[in-house]
């Protein structure tokens, strides 16, 4: 698979990613008229956004690509230290919202890994050289 293959593999994954967060957000603080108009809009700019970063991609902004390549590997320790502190945390409280929020910080931590993998691969650099 090549670079560009690669990255709009990456994008598609990223819209994915914003439904599973809508999920969680209606999971979370329960289904209502206000959250799920909230919801569907933050889902909506949450594309719009992932659209505009994957089309600069595309497009080889090696800007976007830098920055991409910190936020994800910096969000990547974030999320992997949120999920292990709400695992810990359940263990003490036994709540259900504490899986759940486990859950939600561990896939975050897999997409920016996923991100930063595909990011710095050679493909990709090649493709932006």
């Amino acid at each position: 698979m090549g670079g560009k293959a690669k990255i709009e593999n990456l994008t598609n994954t990223w819209y994915g990613f914003a439904v599973f967060s809508a999920i969680v957000t209606l999971l979370q603080r329960g289904i209502g008229v206000f959250t799920l108009v909230w919801g569907a809009l933050g889902l909506v700019v949450s594309w719009i956004f992932v659209y505009l970063w994957g089309r600069a991609l595309v497009r080889k902004s090696s800007t976007a690509r830098f920055i991409l390549i910190a936020v994800s590997a910096l969000s990547t320790l974030g999320g992997a230290y949120s999920a292990a502190q709400a695992s810990w945390a359940f263990v003490h409280a036994w709540e259900l919202s504490l899986i759940i929020t486990a859950a939600y910080s561990a896939v975050s931590a897999w997409i920016m890994a996923k991100s930063f993998r595909t990011l710095t691969d050679s493909s990709v650099k090649a493709y932006f050289a």
